[in-house]
C-alpha cells in the first residue's frame, strides 16, 4: 500500500466506495449531526468532563483540544441541574448522543476503514461506558476494539517517529498518550482477569510522550505534570509484563517473593516524589486532581500486590505439605503481605471515594478494588493458621510501616468495604452483585471470629475455606488461572453460610440484599 501511493496509484481499500460512498452518505451524517442537543448543551457537557472526568483515563489531552475545538472563555460554569440541562433531561441526551455516535461511527468506517486517532479515542471512550456499567465483557471486547483501531489508524507507529513539523509533533504527541492510556487499560484489565494483553509488552517503550507539550496553562515548570500518573501507571504494567504470563504451574512462594523483592528495588525508588507511597504534597493544593490521581496510582499499585501473592489461596494442604520448610515460612509471611496490601488497597479507595464527594457512583476503579480486596480479607481471615497478632508489631509492606494485623482490624475493614458496596448497590449492579456475595463472606468470616479459637487443621497450614468456597470462587486445581472474580458461582452460599441474628455485632448486615449471581461475569456468548 506504501508503494502505491509512493506511485500515486489511487488505494483500492481506503475508501470502500469512493465519491460515491460520499454522496451515500452525506445526507445521513447530516441528518444525525441535526439530531445532536444545542450547542450549549454539549459545551456543558465538555467543560464537565474535561474538569471533573478526563483526569481518571486521560484519553484526550484537554489543552489541545479546547484549542483546536472549544474556545475555554466561552463556556458556562457548571451549575445546572442533576437530571437535566438546559431543559433537555440527561437520559434523552445520553440517549441520543449514543445513538448519533453509533450512527456516524459506522458512516466513518465505511468512508474511512482505517480511521485515526479519533476513532481510537471513540472507540476507547465506549469502552470506558461499558466499564461504568459493569460490563467487564464488553468493556474487554472494546479495549480489543481500540487495539486493532489503533493498529489499524497507524498510530503504533506513526508515534514512534518524531517530527520537525510543529503542529504534526504535537498530534504525534497525542497519539502517543492516547497509546499509553490504550497500553494501561490493557495491562491492568488483562491481570485482573488473568489473560493475555493485546497490545505487545513493548509497544511503547519506544513512544513515551513528553511531559510538557507547551500548551499547559500552568508556567511553573517545577509543577508536577498530570499525565505522569499515566506513565507511572505505563511502567508498572511493563514490569509485571516482564515477568510473562501466568500458567497454571502450581504457585511458588519463592518466585513470589523474588517478583516482590525486584518491585521494591525498581518500580518504588522511579517514583516521583509527588506519587510515592508517602508523598510530597506541597502542590496539592495548586493541583487540586494531583491526590485523587495519587490515590488512582496507589490503588493499582496495592491492587498489583494483591495478583502477585493472591494465587497462595490456590494452594491445597497436600500442596503445602510438599513445600520446603523455609518455603512454608514464605509462604506466611506473604498472607501477611497479602492482607496488608488488601488493606492499603481499600485505604486508597477510601481516599479516593472521600475526594470524589462519598457519593454514588459507578466508577469501576472502586467498585471492583473494594469487592476484590474485602474478598481477599474474608477470605484469609477464615485461614486458621493466619498469624494474626503474632509477629512484628509493626508489620513491613513495600517499605512503609503497614501497623500490627489482628484479627478484629481485618474484619473491620471488610465491614466499611460492605457498607460501600451496600451504599452503591441502588446505583450500580456491578456493586449490587459485588455486596451479595461480600455479605456471605462477611457472615461466614464473623462467625469463625466469634467461635474462635478455630481447631488447626494440621501443620501444613491449609485453609480453613471449605472445598465448597473454594470451588465456587474459582480457587481449585481445575479453575483454572486465577480469575475467579470472572469465573465465580455463589449460588450455595444461602445454603452453607446461616443469617446472621439482629443482636449480631456488625449492623452492617441488617436488611442485606439476598440473591446470588456472579458479579460482572463474563458472557462468553459475545
Amino acid at each position: 500500500m506504501a508503494l502505491l501511493r509512493r506511485w500515486d496509484v489511487e488505494s483500492l481499500g481506503d475508501s470502500h466506495g469512493g465519491e460515491t460512498s460520499a454522496s451515500t452518505y452525506l445526507q445521513s451524517i447530516e441528518r444525525d449531526l441535526d439530531r445532536m442537543p444545542r450547542r450549549q448543551v454539549l459545551d456543558f457537557l465538555v467543560q464537565y468532563f474535561l474538569s471533573e472526568l478526563n483526569w481518571m483515563k486521560q484519553v484526550i489531552h484537554a489543552p489541545s483540544f479546547l484549542a483546536h475545538v472549544y474556545a475555554a472563555q466561552s463556556l458556562p460554569s457548571p451549575s445546572h441541574t442533576v437530571d437535566s440541562i438546559g431543559g433537555l433531561s440527561l437520559t434523552n441526551i445520553r440517549n441520543t448522543c449514543s445513538e448519533v455516535s453509533d450512527s456516524l461511527a459506522q458512516a466513518c468506517l465505511s468512508l474511512d476503514w482505517k480511521g485515526s486517532l479519533v476513532r481510537v479515542q471513540d472507540t476507547l471512550f465506549l469502552a470506558l461506558k461499558f466499564s461504568c456499567e459493569g460490563r467487564t465483557d464488553r468493556f474487554w471486547e472494546g479495549i480489543a476494539a481500540a487495539s486493532r483501531a489503533a493498529q489499524k489508524a497507524g498510530i503504533h507507529a506513526d508515534a514512534s517517529f518524531p517530527s520537525t513539523n510543529g503542529a504534526q509533533n504535537l498530534e504525534r504527541e497525542i497519539e502517543r498518550r492516547t497509546l499509553c492510556s490504550l497500553y494501561v487499560l490493557d495491562s491492568h484489565l488483562s491481570r485482573q482477569l488473568d489473560r493475555v494483553p493485546f497490545l505487545p509488552d513493548d509497544l511503547v517503550s519506544e513512544a513515551l510522550p513528553q511531559l510538557r507539550l507547551g500548551l499547559e496553562i500552568s508556567t511553573d515548570t517545577s509543577a508536577p505534570e498530570l499525565f505522569t500518573e499515566r506513565l507511572m501507571q505505563v511502567q508498572l504494567g511493563q514490569f509485571w509484563r516482564s515477568f510473562g504470563p501466568r500458567r497454571n504451574a502450581e504457585y511458588d512462594p519463592l518466585q513470589s517473593e523474588q517478583r516482590y523483592d525486584r518491585f521494591c528495588a525498581e518500580y518504588l525508588p522511579a517514583l516521583p516524589p509527588t506519587f510515592a507511597l508517602e508523598p510530597d504534597t506541597q502542590w496539592d493544593t495548586r493541583l487540586l486532581k494531583l491526590p485523587t490521581q495519587r490515590q488512582l496510582l496507589h490503588i493499582a499499585i496495592f491492587d498489583s500486590i494483591c495478583w502477585n501473592f493472591r494465587p497462595l489461596l490456590l494452594l491445597k494442604p497436600a500442596q503445602i505439605a510438599r513445600l520446603a520448610p523455609y518455603k512454608q515460612v514464605l509462604l506466611q509471611s506473604q498472607k501477611r503481605r497479602l492482607v496488608l496490601a488488601a488493606l492499603k488497597k481499600l485505604e486508597a479507595v477510601t481516599a479516593l471515594h472521600a475526594k470524589l464527594g462519598g457519593s454514588h457512583t459507578r466508577f469501576a476503579v472502586i467498585i471492583f478494588n473494594t469487592f476484590e480486596a474485602a474478598v481477599l480479607l474474608l477470605g484469609l481471615c477464615c485461614h486458621a493458621d493466619f498469624p494474626f497478632g503474632h509477629g512484628e508489631e509493626d508489620t513491613m509492606l513495600l517499605g512503609v510501616k503497614a501497623g500490627r494485623l489482628t484479627r478484629r482490624k481485618d474484619l473491620q475493614a471488610a465491614e466499611q468495604a460492605l457498607r460501600r458496596l451496600q451504599m452503591l448497590a441502588d446505583f450500580s449492579e456491578m456493586a449490587a452483585s459485588g455486596e451479595r456475595v461480600v455479605t456471605q463472606l462477611f457472615i461466614k468470616a464473623s462467625q469463625e471470629h466469634a467461635s474462635e479459637p478455630v481447631a488447626q487443621t494440621g501443620s501444613s497450614g491449609s485453609s480453613a475455606w471449605p472445598g465448597s468456597l473454594l470451588d465456587s470462587l474459582g480457587l481449585d486445581d481445575n479453575a483454572g488461572q486465577w480469575g475467579f472474580v470472572e469465573h465465580a458461582n455463589y449460588g450455595w452460599l444461602p445454603e452453607s453460610i446461616p443469617t446472621m441474628t439482629q443482636d449480631d455485632s456488625y449492623p452492617v448486615l441488617q436488611g442485606s440484599r439476598l440473591g446470588f449471581a456472579a458479579p460482572w461475569a463474563v458472557d462468553n456468548s459475545l
